[in-house]
């Protein structure tokens, strides 16, 4: 019986292999992959390089436009440059032509005074006829009047105002750093200004005679280091004075031109 169930066993072994092979999962060939995904991938692709481009090129347009409005900003800034520069030559000019009529009427001046000096002044006496002199008593005499002596004024020492007195401790006041004299002109060391507000005294004064009223002339501009364009102090031709505000702080000199006449200038910083 035991010999029989192996015997039967060994015949459907091959059967049961055979089923087994038959009935077995079968291996599928890969399926080719499709290229449509690819070609997605390339378009996507192609799309984000090309909003790219675009943005980087608006970017570079406007960065073309704002270097375009930085050149407007700046061929302005040299325009108006040119414009001062021509305004500061005009006033030059203008200067020099007053300063060559003042040393002409100086020179004018001068001559009429020789002329006067060798005229003379008062015309020789004409000699009074003789009188018969009698030994009557002489009367009516009119009494001797001496003229008054006129007494020429004194110039003063400066007409500029006094120096004023520091205030109290922690409170702004003027503070004055330098005075000058002269008759000609001339150009100031540099000098640092702390506060945001300083002043120019200035005094131009007249020769002392007649016919020399107005042949004096003062022109006075503040000048910023390593700048050209100047702050106006004062322009006048004639005896006057006045005090000028500027705007500070800073480092600055001054270009005095004068002619003709006296002058006196102080500069005072206000902190």
């Amino acid at each position: 019986m035991r010999f029989a169930f192996i015997i039967a066993l060994f015949l459907l072994l091959p059967r049961v292999a055979m089923t087994a092979d038959t009935n077995g999962p079968t291996a599928t060939a890969p399926k080719p992959s499709s290229g449509k995904s690819s070609a997605g991938k390339a378009a996507q692709t192609a799309a984000q390089l090309q909003a790219a481009l675009d943005q980087l090129t608006k970017s570079n347009h406007d960065l073309l436009d704002l270097l375009k409005q930085q050149q407007t900003v700046l061929q302005d800034m040299q325009y108006d440059r040119r414009q001062q520069s021509r305004q500061i030559q005009s006033l030059e000019e203008r200067l020099s032509d007053a300063l060559q009529k003042n040393a002409l009427l100086e020179k004018k001046v001068a001559t009429l005074s020789a002329e006067a000096a060798v005229r003379p002044v008062n015309p020789a006496p004409t000699p009074a006829p003789e009188v018969a002199t009698t030994n009557a008593p002489v009367t009516n005499i009119a009494p001797r009047v001496t003229a008054p002596v006129v007494e020429t004024p004194k110039q003063p020492e400066s007409y500029l105002p006094p120096e004023g007195s520091d205030g109290p401790p922690g409170t702004k006041t003027w503070h004055r750093l330098f005075t000058l004299k002269g008759l000609d002109g001339r150009k100031t060391d540099l000098f640092a200004i702390q506060g945001k507000t300083w002043r120019v005294l200035w005094h131009n004064q007249d020769p002392t005679g007649k016919g020399l009223k107005n042949t004096s002339g003062l022109f006075i501009n503040a000048f910023p280091r390593d700048d050209t364009v100047p702050q106006r102090v004062c322009g006048k031709v004639g005896t006057a004075g006045d005090a000028t505000i500027l705007e500070g702080p800073g480092n600055y000199y001054l270009q005095i031109d004068a002619s003709g006449g006296s002058w006196e200038v102080a500069v005072e910083d206000f902190h």
